[in-house]
């Protein structure tokens, strides 16, 4: 298990959760394939801005709502603190 990629995974389903899954136990993996593409892209250099843009393609377009949830920034930003302050193992 790493820690970084565990507390993304939190993050996204507890408090991103654009579709409204977090309440159901079966759906508790729903967002991990898009926090480890977070993960990685951050081991790549990814700004909070382009985490964020991400988040917004992946509602819009992806997922096809037809509004944003609104969390993206604030979402990017708790990433890169998650990557700038949890140890790696």
């Amino acid at each position: 298990m790493i820690p970084k990629l565990e507390a993304i995974k939190h993050l996204f389903l507890h408090e991103w959760d654009p579709i409204g899954v977090a309440e159901f136990p079966e759906a508790s993996d729903e967002y991990d394939s898009y926090a480890l593409r977070v993960f990685t892209a951050l081991h790549d250099g990814a700004t909070a801005q382009a985490i964020a843009e991400y988040l917004a393609w992946l509602e819009l377009d992806h997922m096809g709502l037809s509004a944003l949830s609104g969390r993206g920034e604030a979402i990017a930003d708790k990433v890169i603190a998650i990557h700038l302050s949890t140890p790696t193992a």
